[in-house]
């Protein structure tokens, strides 16, 4: 992500700002496609405002929140830490490969990155990094919007060659629409 993206993305959160707001239908549909057990030790890259987060500990998942955008973390730590048990929050460039290297190496059940994969430079170094952070029997979840369905601001999706790789090297998958031409889920397993 060039610096430019990431002072408007600062000024966004400051501002505080989302992105795409969190529905009980998405959130129905997590917990159907990936059935996180009460307790499962969920990493959410990429957190912006937290909505995601929030909703991920009220699941009853322990919820490790995090955002390269300090003023990401500060609204989430505002909004919810201390108030919703299981979630945290902790300042995480995941593009970083030395940054990521803080957390634990197979310690997460689930790993999110709702609307973020799009916008990474190195996919499959993010990956990579999803995959050393996975418990056996792990799930990354990726909800992104797609670039071919896009008309404008084709760049926060993922190309279908982008997908294609994305898909590779799991034991298994599958994807849902969250709304017909939009955004799309993609549930990965271990």
């Amino acid at each position: 992500m060039k610096g430019s993206d990431r002072e408007y993305w600062e000024e966004h959160f400051a501002a505080g700002d989302g992105f795409r707001g969190v529905t009980a239908g998405e959130m129905r549909m997590f917990a159907e496609q990936v059935a996180p057990p009460v307790g499962a030790r969920v990493l959410d890259v990429g957190c912006g405002l937290g909505g995601y987060a929030a909703e991920l500990a009220r699941l009853g998942c322990r919820t490790l929140a995090t955002d390269w955008a300090t003023s990401s973390v500060s609204a989430v730590r505002d909004r919810y830490e201390g108030v919703l048990p299981g979630l945290t929050v902790q300042r995480l460039d995941f593009e970083d490969d030395e940054a990521v290297t803080v957390l634990p190496r197979g310690g997460f059940d689930v790993v999110t990155m709702r609307l973020v994969f799009g916008f990474m430079g190195d996919k499959e170094a993010a990956a990579a990094r999803v995959r050393r952070l996975l418990a056996p029997g792990g799930v990354w979840v990726v909800t992104t919007s797609l670039a071919e369905r896009l008309s404008a601001r084709r760049h926060i999706g993922i190309t279908g060659e982008e997908a294609a790789e994305l898909l590779e090297g799991w034991g298994s998958g599958l994807w849902y629409d969250l709304e017909p031409n939009g955004v799309r889920c993609f549930v990965l397993c271990r």
